[in-house]
C-alpha cells in the first residue's frame, strides 16, 4: 500500500487557523440543477459529418457508452437536489439498497448523504423524505441517531469507506435505472476503478450485501492510511486533514494512491452483462466477461481512481456521463452527443430517446416484389359511382 502525492506541512500549520481555513472551504452554496432541452440541442457541422460516417457503418454500428465514474457526487445531497428521489423507479430502486445497506453497517445512508447538505434549499426536502420513510417504517430512527453520532463533523463526510457504501447504493441504482429504461437501445457502460463494485452488483456478478462489506473493509483500510499520514495532534485536526487529502485528490489537486488488499476482496461470478472497465482515466479499457476478468479487476482498486482525469475517448463516439453536475469530471459534459451529461431523470430520457437511438443498429431494408403493387389498383383511379 503506498501513499503519494500528499505532503504533511510544518508543525506549526497545524494551529486553530489552519482548521478554520479549512472549515471555511466547506462552507454553503447554491446547487445548481441543469436543465435539459431538446431545442437546445446545437451540433456543429463537423460533428455532424463525424456523426453521419458512424451511422454510415450500417449494421456494424456501435453501442452508446455511458462512462461511469469512481465517485457519482461531490458533495452532499446531490442526489436529492438532481431530483432522483423524484423519479419513482430510481426511488424504489435506491430506497431499497438503502435498507440493505443499513442491515449491515447499522448507520443510515440517506443520512449520511444528506447531514452536511450544503445547499439550504433542499433542507425542507431532506426532512420531508426521512420523515415519510421514518412513518412508512422503512428508516430507523435509531440509524439515523447512530450517523449523526458517527459522522456528526463536517470533515466526516470524506471518510473513505462510508463514501465507497454511499457511492454504491446511489451508483448502482443509478445503472439499473438506465439499463432497465434502455429497452431498445444498447448500452455499454464503462467504469472507472471503484466504480467497479456497482458495475459488479448491478450486473449480478456480486450480491449488494457482499459488495457493501467489500466496500467497507477497502474503506476501512485506507481511512486509517490516510489517518496515521495526517500529522495533527487532536482528532478535529486529523479529521480535517483527512477531509483535505480527499478532496485534493477529488478535485484533481493530488496523486494519491492506495492499493487493495487481497484478503479484503471478496468472490465473485461472472457478470449477466458484460462490462468495460479501467482502473484510472490513463489505462485502457479492458472488457469483463468472466469471473477471472472481474477478479483481475477488482485487485488493481485504487483510489487514485478519484482523480477527476478524463478517459480516452477513442472507439467512443456517442457518450453519456452519469456523474454529478458539480463533480469536477462534469465539466467534460457539454450537452452534446459525444458528451451528454446524465444529470436529472429529465436529462436521462431525454438521452435515451433522441441520443442513444443513435446508436441503435438499422433495420433490413425489406425486399418486396414489383408483383405485389401490380395487382393493386391505385386509390385514385377508383371510380365511385352512385346508384
Amino acid at each position: 500500500m503506498q501513499v503519494h502525492g500528499y505532503k504533511p506541512g510544518k508543525p506549526e500549520d497545524r494551529s486553530g487557523s489552519f482548521d478554520q481555513k479549512l472549515r471555511r472551504a466547506w462552507k454553503s452554496r447554491a446547487y445548481t440543477v441543469p436543465m435539459a432541452f431538446r431545442s437546445g440541442f446545437r451540433w456543429r457541422a463537423s460533428a455532424l459529418r463525424q456523426l453521419r460516417r458512424w451511422i454510415n457503418r450500417g449494421v456494424h454500428a456501435q453501442p452508446v457508452t455511458v462512462v461511469v465514474p469512481a465517485i457519482y457526487n461531490f458533495l452532499p445531497a446531490e442526489s436529492v437536489a438532481m431530483g432522483w428521489l423524484n423519479e419513482i423507479d430510481a426511488l424504489g430502486m435506491i430506497r431499497q439498497r438503502l435498507m440493505g445497506a443499513t442491515k449491515i453497517t447499522g448507520w443510515d445512508v440517506f443520512t449520511f448523504h444528506t447531514l452536511h447538505n450544503l445547499d439550504h434549499y433542499f433542507d425542507t426536502t431532506i426532512a420531508a423524505v426521512r420523515d415519510t420513510w421514518v412513518k412508512e417504517g422503512n428508516l430507523s430512527v435509531a440509524a439515523v441517531a447512530e450517523t449523526r453520532r458517527q459522522f456528526g463533523k463536517p470533515y466526516d463526510y470524506h471518510q473513505v469507506g462510508p463514501r465507497l457504501v454511499e457511492n454504491l447504493v446511489f451508483q448502482s441504482s443509478l445503472m439499473d435505472w438506465l439499463a432497465r429504461r434502455a429497452e431498445d437501445v444498447e448500452l455499454r457502460f464503462h467504469v472507472l476503478g471503484t466504480a467497479l463494485l456497482s458495475a459488479l452488483v448491478s450486473s449480478g456478478a456480486l450480491p449488494f450485501g457482499d459488495a457493501v462489506k467489500t466496500a467497507l473493509r477497502i474503506g476501512r483500510r485506507w481511512d486509517q492510511t490516510l489517518c496515521e499520514s495526517a500529522e495533527g495532534k487532536t482528532e478535529d485536526q486529523i479529521g480535517w486533514l483527512r477531509f483535505n487529502q480527499v478532496r485534493q485528490l477529488l478535485e484533481g489537486q493530488s496523486t494519491l494512491a492506495l492499493a487493495v488488499a487481497r484478503e479484503d476482496l471478496p468472490s465473485i461470478d461472472a457478470p449477466a452483462r458484460p462490462f468495460w472497465y479501467s482502473p484510472n482515466a490513463k489505462e485502457a479499457a479492458v472488457l469483463i466477461r468472466t469471473a477471472r476478468e472481474a477478479m483481475a479487476a477488482l485487485e488493481t482498486l485504487n483510489i487514485s481512481s478519484w482523480s477527476p482525469a478524463l478517459p480516452n475517448a477513442a472507439g467512443e463516439p456517442i457518450r453519456g456521463w452519469l456523474v454529478s453536475p458539480l463533480h469536477p469530471m462534469a465539466r467534460a459534459c457539454k450537452w452534446s452527443v459525444s458528451n451528454y451529461l446524465l444529470a436529472t431523470p429529465a436529462a436521462a430520457t431525454l438521452f435515451l430517446n433522441h441520443i442513444a437511438t443513435l446508436g441503435r443498429k438499422p433495420l433490413a431494408p425489406v425486399e418486396t416484389k414489383s408483383d405485389a403493387f401490380q395487382n393493386r389498383f391505385r386509390l385514385s383511379r377508383i371510380k365511385v359511382t352512385g346508384p
